[in-house]
């Protein structure tokens, strides 16, 4: 079991390092500079790692919010559920 969770940990790793080099190496060999115009006079020149970046760390953050809401939803209404089942115990051994 903790050769398993040392195995699983490496893998990790060895793909969040996979992954770094993948970005060094496209932040290297992408260096243009890209003018993105935001439709209300506002203009902003970066390169498109840069902009890449931005991009992706955004949607990350996103999914990381949402998934946290949904999840204390659900955790909300396992609650609610826990509790329903315990009156209803309860209530079964009066009867019984």
């Amino acid at each position: 079991m903790f050769l398993m969770k040392q195995l699983k940990l490496i893998f990790i790793i060895l793909i969040c390092l996979v992954l770094l080099s993948y970005a060094v190496a496209f932040a290297a060999h992408n260096k243009d500079q890209v003018t993105i115009n935001f439709l209300i006079g506002f203009q902003v020149t970066i390169p498109i790692a840069v902009w890449s970046g931005l991009v992706f760390s955004v949607g990350v953050l996103s999914v990381w919010l949402l998934g946290g809401i949904s999840s204390a939803a659900q955790k909300l209404r396992l609650r609610k559920l826990q509790k329903e089942l315990e009156e209803a115990k309860r209530r079964l051994e009066k009867v019984g």
